[in-house]
Formats: structure tokens, C-alpha cells, sequence
């Protein structure tokens, strides 16, 4: 990964949830939803990643069916640390409100779920022009499976922890936010 790459994933992935945690109140569970989106988005488009790679058609497969299962066990893990920290969280209520949140006088849901969506379209329509394919790609692939169980670990270990006590929702905030932004580096 590039440093413009790294610098283009700290903002949308870190310093956009810093600034809606301190400016316009965003919590715990709407800082996760922004964040599960964009992983739905990839998860959406990994057939069309898929080849890019030089995979046989059972390993893209098996790849698609890998990530589609990571995705869903961190969705699962991340409601449960919600309702662990939260247990009086309504979910509908706050997806709704994450939904029909305006900025600017749109609700962001109607301009959010397409842009994220392009956004990983456009994503792998550069690394094609760019030639990021093959092994590259697989080296993208195998990296965003292993952030995937880092960040399924976090939360594991974060349910075990709120098994025990209550922690206050800016330490997950912040805890999060800091192994995301360790994964970025982390080769």
C-alpha cells in the first residue's frame, strides 16, 4: 500500500469517525455502521476483485465464501459488544437514525450507501489501470482477510473485557480507531 493509499484510508476510516465522535455526536454504533458499510461494500464487489487475481476458479470461490463469513462473524460481534456496552440500544431505531442523518439538509443514507459503493467500484477500476493485479491482488486479499480476523479479535476481546465491566463508550471509540489505524501500517 502506498502512503497516498494510507493517507486516502486514515481520513475516511479514522479522522472522518474523530470528527463526527467530537463535532456532531456520533456514537459507538454509528461509527460501526459507517465502518460496516464500507466492509459490506468490499465484501459486495470481491467477485469483480476476484479477477484481477490469478486464482482458479475454486479458490476465488473459496475466497468470496471466506470473506462473506468474516464479514457476517464481525457484523454479529460488533452487535454483540453494542448490546454488551449499551443493553438498552434500540437497533432499528439507531440505524434509522444513522440512515436518515442529515448533513447539509440530505439524508446522508440516500447519498452515503451509493457513494461508498462507487467508491469501491472506482477503487478497483484504479488498481486495475494501475496494474494491480495477480499477485499484487493477492497480496490485497490475503491482507484484508487477516485485518479481518485482527479487527474480530478486538472485538472479541473488547466483549470479554465489557463481560466483566461496563467501559465507557469512547475507550471502544478510540480502542477501534487505533487498531484500525495500526492495520493500516501493518504489513
Amino acid at each position: 500500500m502506498n502512503r497516498i493509499e494510507k493517507i486516502s484510508i486514515l481520513i475516511g476510516d479514522v479522522a472522518l469517525p474523530l470528527m463526527g465522535y467530537f463535532f456532531w455526536d456520533w456514537n459507538l454504533y454509528f461509527i460501526l455502521l459507517f465502518f460496516m458499510l464500507d466492509q459490506l461494500a468490499r465484501v459486495v464487489f470481491l467477485p469483480w476483485r476476484m479477477k484481477l487475481t490469478e486464482l482458479s476458479a475454486i479458490e476465488k470461490r473459496n475466497q468470496i465464501i471466506k470473506a462473506g463469513f468474516l464479514f457476517l462473524s464481525e457484523v454479529i460481534i460488533i452487535h454483540t459488544v453494542i448490546f454488551f456496552q449499551n443493553p438498552s440500544i434500540q437497533f432499528t431505531e439507531e440505524f434509522s437514525r444513522f440512515f436518515y442523518y442529515k448533513d447539509m439538509g440530505i439524508e446522508q443514507g440516500y447519498l452515503l450507501f451509493p457513494l461508498v459503493f462507487f467508491g469501491e467500484w472506482m477503487r478497483i477500476n484504479n488498481e486495475l489501470k494501475l496494474k494491480i493485479v495477480g499477485q499484487k491482488q493477492n497480496e490485497i486479499l490475503a491482507k484484508s482477510l487477516k485485518n479481518a480476523f485482527v479487527r474480530i479479535a478486538f472485538f472479541a476481546l473488547t466483549l470479554g473485557v465489557l463481560s466483566f465491566m461496563l467501559l465507557p463508550e469512547s475507550i471502544i471509540i478510540f480502542s477501534f480507531l487505533g487498531v484500525v489505524t495500526l492495520l493500516v501500517f501493518w504489513d
